[in-house]
């Protein structure tokens, strides 16, 4: 397959997409990694929404298990986006689709906006932000859910979206919310298995849907990677898929949280404080550091 001439569409944080004369879109994995900074020297956190630098190799560990899982997928009678690998390891050809949302119509009121972007997350475990509206459930617990959020718009956060405001809002039919639920849950478990044969324990994971342009039917789209899947390693389950080292992996607070602010009256940098948050951390997740990725890659023979 020999390559051909592509017009850039876009640069995101860790891929690019370029148009190609047959009309299909190129993916172009990039080594940019997302997190946060601390005393000069990037924390990568997927997460997160800032690029703090680059692990080598990232992005071609990210084409290729996108690749794999929706080659899967799409045996399992589930509809991607995939067409084929490109002629470089980062690259991946897809057909084009319409993101989900509904457009604003109340542009007359200030604050007003439209909604796209339509992902679902399935969640194996109480992990999260499942665990900081629900505080009540035991963190590391078995989970079977599946939710829908739309994109929030730069610095805000991603919007959770109940199943009957899908419907309401024109962004699916009925049918289409519940198959694409089914679908999501499909998945979720597929991956489940899969990495539990290698040593891991899947524990949330998110994708993106649209829909096709040519048929109008929604497709899973996007990329489904180590930047949107966590695992975690070093677990120990019960015969119901409860985590049994929870208390030993598994932090929790609720807190008081502060913010750096410049003093009024003066030059220097107070704290403020804020409200109060819950926060919930597992120590053995493997996150899309340079470690974790080489670790995972390792698993899969990518």
């Amino acid at each position: 397959m020999g390559s051909v001439a592509v017009d850039l569409l876009y640069r995101g944080k860790t891929k690019d997409v370029f148009k190609r004369p047959d009309g299909n879109l190129e993916f172009h994995f990039k080594d940019d990694a997302t997190g946060y900074m601390v005393d000069g020297k990037p924390v990568f956190n997927s997460g997160y929404d800032k690029v703090v630098g680059q692990i080598p190799g990232k992005g071609e560990i990210s084409c290729k298990f996108t690749k794999y899982f929706f080659e899967l997928f799409e045996e399992k009678g589930i509809p991607t986006c995939f067409v084929e690998a490109g002629t470089q390891p980062n690259v991946m050809i897809v057909k084009p689709a319409k993101l989900l949302g509904a457009e604003n119509q109340a542009k007359d009121f200030k604050g007003s906006d439209e909604i796209y972007g339509i992902e679902a997350v399935f969640r194996n475990e109480v992990m999260g932000s499942w665990w900081r509206r629900y505080p009540s459930q035991i963190p590391g617990g078995r989970l079977d859910v599946v939710e829908f959020y739309a994109k929030g718009k730069a610095g805000e956060p991603d919007i959770l979206m109940v199943d009957d405001a899908l419907v309401q809002l024109g962004i699916m039919t009925q049918k289409e919310m519940e198959t694409t639920k089914e679908r999501t849950n499909q998945i979720g478990k597929i991956m489940y298995d899969i990495f539990l044969k290698r040593g891991f324990h899947l524990v949330d994971g998110k994708m993106e849907w649209g829909r096709e342009l040519k048929t109008g039917d929604i497709i899973l789209i996007d990329d489904l990677s180590p930047d949107t899947f966590r695992v975690c390693e070093g677990y120990d389950l019960d015969e119901h898929g409860n985590c049994r080292v929870n208390k030993q992996c598994i932090m929790t607070d609720y807190k008081q949280t502060t913010n750096k602010a410049k003093c009024p009256n003066c030059s220097e940098i107070v704290e403020v404080p804020e409200g109060f948050k819950r926060y919930i951390e597992a120590k053995n997740i493997l996150s899309a550091d340079p470690a974790g990725l080489k670790k995972l890659a390792e698993a899969f023979n990518l």
